[in-house]
């Protein structure tokens, strides 16, 4: 596939950019979007997508399945983007996820991601580590 063959994907804008629109746009569309999670996935993600965070895989399905759950939790969400770079194919960013919880309080998690792009500009592999700021879910 041409996402392991080190061709490289144009953004179309900086690495910084991409991550910020590519993250802010999933909360907004995917998070507080349609009725079908599946079909809002597929825009991002593709249909082999694998994510491993925190040691935990995570395939497309199971994250479609985990869409429910994250409406029911976050009144809003918004990503800041520290750093990114890409080399080829393969995105690494640092970013922090804010959210505002419909219970009240917030979660705040700062991510260390490594990527594969795909030529459409969709994540096929994501590797990340997380790190928690504040969870006021926790808490209560």
């Amino acid at each position: 596939m041409s996402e392991r063959t080190g061709m490289s994907v144009d953004l179309g804008t900086t690495p910084e950019a991409f991550v910020s629109n590519f993250f802010n746009s999933y909360g907004k569309e995917v998070v507080f979007g349609s009725e079908n999670p599946g079909q809002d996935v597929d825009r991002y993600y593709t249909p082999d997508f694998t994510q491993i965070a925190d040691g935990a895989e995570m395939t497309r399905q199971q994250l479609v399945d985990h869409i429910p759950a994250a409406r029911q939790t976050f009144e809003k969400m918004h990503y800041d983007v520290q750093e990114a770079l890409l080399s080829g194919t393969t995105l690494a960013t640092r970013f922090t996820f804010h959210g505002t919880l419909k219970s009240g309080g917030a979660i705040e998690v700062e991510f260390y991601l490594f990527a594969e792009v795909a030529e459409d500009r969709r994540l096929s592999r994501i590797h990340q580590v997380t790190r928690t700021l504040k969870n006021d879910m926790a808490a209560g």
